[in-house]
Formats: C-alpha cells, structure tokens, sequence
C-alpha cells in the first residue's frame, strides 16, 4: 500500500493495530471491514456527528478507527508526504486547525448550491492539506465534510462521484479546488 513516504509506514501500522495482524494484506483487509462497519454506525445514526471542531473530527477518527489502531483520534507526531505532496507539518497542526475550525464556526448559512459546492471544496481541500492522522484521513475527512453539508441543508451523495475523477481532483486541490468544486456541484442536493 506505501500510502505516504515518510519511512517505515507498514512497519509502524502493523506494529500498532489491536488485533495482533501480522501482514500488511491482512492489516488492510481488516482496517476495510472495520471501517465498513463503523462508517455505518455514523449512516444510520449510531455514532452522531453533532459539532464540526477538531475535537469532533478526532472523535469521528478514534470511532472509525479504534478497532484496528491504537493511535485512532490522535494527531500525527511526524511529517507526511504523498507523492510529490508535503501534508501539513505536525507541529503546526493545532495552529492550522484552529483556524480552519474558527472559520467552519463562523460559515452563515449558503443560499445556493454553487456557494455550498465552493466552501465544501475549500474546507475539504483545507482538511485535506492538514492531514492531522497518521492514517485514515480521507476518510474520516470525508464523513465529516459530508455531515457538515448536512448541517447547512445539503445533502453531498459523494457516492455518486467516479473514483478516479475524484482522486484528480483531491491531487489538483492542493493549488487549485476548482475540479473538486465542480464535483460538489454535481453532487450536492438542497434538502
């Protein structure tokens, strides 16, 4: 999988997960099904996702990922990197974050779906470039942009989107949230 290239990742999501695996396939197989399952808790109602602070977004994560990791919910404590993207410096996350959340707290209400489609792209693209876990990220940041969306009226039916579509446009908004805006356009209802 060698999602990020910061060093020995297998190494140290193997050496951290709860359930005693010993194989990155397996690992992965795992950390998929758990996810499957939790991520249904927060659909149907289980889990609530209630506020939208760093706080909430950690809660999300230890709730996604508790299962199979042991550091679920925490912020990252070393440097990240995909590709040829730089993630936010660690020990800048609790600055960077704060700004982000001040700035979610401040949203008014969006009258129509082209404003919603551009400040669910900013805030996703911002989340995104913040990468505060070592693993899970897109995920949970995804779950929390959707029931954000939510919570000012709109529904975002992200699994309408084409993967690799939305892959190019997660890749393009590190400088540009132009593509990802569009793909919230398509895909963001009025409730």
């Amino acid at each position: 999988m060698k999602k990020y290239n910061f060093g020995k990742d297998e190494d140290y999501l193997l050496a951290h997960n709860c359930l005693g695996i010993t194989t990155y396939e397996d690992l992965e197989n795992a950390e998929q099904y758990v996810f499957i399952i939790r991520s249904l808790q927060v659909e149907n109602g289980t889990y609530v996702l209630d506020s939208f602070t760093m706080n909430s977004l950690q809660n999300l994560h230890r709730h996604l990922f508790r299962d199979i990791y042991d550091f679920a919910g925490d912020i990252r404590s070393v440097q990240l990197a995909k590709g040829t993207t730089q993630f936010c410096q660690f020990q800048y996350i609790a600055a960077i974050s704060s700004d982000i959340f001040t700035k979610i707290a401040a949203e008014k209400n969006w009258s129509t779906v082209e404003e919603a489609a551009k400040k669910l792209a900013y805030y996703k693209a911002e989340l995104n470039m913040l990468h505060p876990f070592r693993e899970g990220n897109g995920r949970a940041i995804r779950i929390f942009i959707q029931y954000y969306a939510k919570s000012k009226g709109y529904d975002w039916q992200y699994a309408n989107i084409d993967s690799q579509e939305y892959m190019l446009a997660m890749i393009a908004s590190v400088h540009n949230s132009t593509k990802l805006q569009r793909l919230f356009f398509k895909t963001l209802v009025k409730l």
